[in-house]
């Protein structure tokens, strides 16, 4: 097959291998890229009235990029991916896909691909049947329909469950019958509700790369949902932060990690300390700061003045520990976790307690529970928020 094929991996159905380009059977026709410009939808609560699900939501996605929504529940994602796949109507702005507005389409009408959460298999078809669905309904002929549906499932790697009914599947066979159902009809769009939600821990590790290797080897555009921001982190080219019904930041994973625009962002991207500081030289592209009896460089989105009362935004991860003594200030280790590939601790210092990761191995018993330890900051590279973020 031209998209790729699957490894065998432990026995079981493995991930996808991409080589080549796109083939004929199964690949979509062409990327195309998807514009949202000032999406609003508003729904009737019976308590607080009129509430915005979104509000000015614009996004662009390019062709065969692969964009997340993510965000807490309740924050509009996933009522912004049903307005992208014509399940909502939005109150105001537009969709667009490739160069079609495709707001007042049908949803049957928008020829995109839809993962749900609880993948919405028939469960008194077989698998056979449930990915051919799709294809009965564009019309297509029986010896096509069996090509297809043949090509997808060896895709997917699940050659040999054609007459296996969803109950007799595991979690994550069931997701990859309700991607080979989305894949079949050649969408130009690929849209997924959080559907990793329902697996455990290890499986949804295995069926994120999957998920991944597959849309990279059909060169698709997709919208990703998801409340995980390691799920988000693991797959996406580009991540859209949501709050409240409004995208707050955009960017790389790298870029949200140690870039985040405002609190909100900084705390919902990975661990983090927020650590108060004051600002005591400006240059022309970094800030000078004092923080817990350290001078740090950073980089800020806005230049703030001497003086200035603002919050590092320092990752566990950046923060050194040395023994009591060493250059730099003092604190004591309020609690260790072991973990495996890191620890973590909880460190006092002055007025802050910090956290920092270490990676894993044998217990340091420089760093115990209620010792004095030193801690040393990255002296540059740290992000400023302003106090009042």
């Amino acid at each position: 097959m031209g998209t790729g094929d699957i490894e065998e991996r432990h026995g079981r159905p493995g991930a996808l291998r991409a080589r080549g380009g796109v083939g004929g059977h199964v690949g979509a026709p062409h990327s195309v890229g998807i514009r949202l410009e000032r999406l609003s939808k508003r729904f009737h609560h019976r308590v607080q009235g009129e509430v915005y699900a979104a509000r000015d939501v614009s996004l662009a996605v390019a062709p065969g990029e692969f964009v997340t929504l993510l965000g807490p529940s309740g924050c509009g994602k996933t009522t912004t991916l049903r307005m992208i796949a014509g399940f909502e109507t939005p109150d105001a702005g537009r969709v667009f896909i490739g160069d079609e507005d495709v707001t007042a389409l049908l949803a049957n009408r928008r020829h995109l691909g839809f993962v749900f959460q609880n993948y919405a298999l028939f469960p008194h078809l077989t698998v056979f049947e449930n990915v051919a669905y799709g294809l009965r309904v564009q019309g297509r002929t029986a010896a096509e329909i069996t090509r297809m549906v043949g090509d997808v499932l060896t895709l997917v790697g699940l050659q040999g469950y054609d007459r296996q009914f969803p109950q007799q599947l595991s979690g994550g066979e069931q997701q990859r019958v309700a991607l080979a159902r989305a894949i079949v009809i050649r969408p130009r769009v690929l849209l997924f509700d959080e559907p990793l939600s329902n697996l455990d821990a290890q499986l949804r590790v295995r069926m994120r790369a999957e998920i991944r290797a597959l849309q990279q080897a059909l060169s698709i555009t997709a919208v990703y949902v998801t409340h995980d921001q390691e799920e988000a982190m693991a797959i996406s080219d580009r991540i859209a932060v949501m709050s409240r019904g409004s995208i707050v930041q955009e960017g790389s994973a790298e870029t949200l990690y140690a870039r985040p625009a405002s609190e909100f962002v900084a705390r919902f991207i990975g661990r983090v300390n927020l650590v108060s500081a004051r600002v005591v030289a400006v240059g022309v592209d970094t800030v000078e700061v004092e923080v817990a009896g350290q001078r740090v460089r950073a980089v800020a989105a806005a230049q703030p003045a001497v003086g200035d009362k603002v919050r590092v935004v320092v990752r566990p991860e950046t923060v050194e520990l040395a023994p009591a003594g060493s250059l730099g200030p003092a604190g004591t280790v309020v609690a260790r976790t072991f973990l495996g590939e890191k620890v973590e601790y909880q460190v006092r210092v002055g007025d802050e307690t910090l956290q920092v990761t270490r990676p894993g191995g044998a217990a340091d018993a420089r760093f115990a529970p209620g010792g004095a330890v030193t801690v040393r900051l990255p002296a540059d590279g740290v992000g400023l928020l302003r106090d009042d973020a």
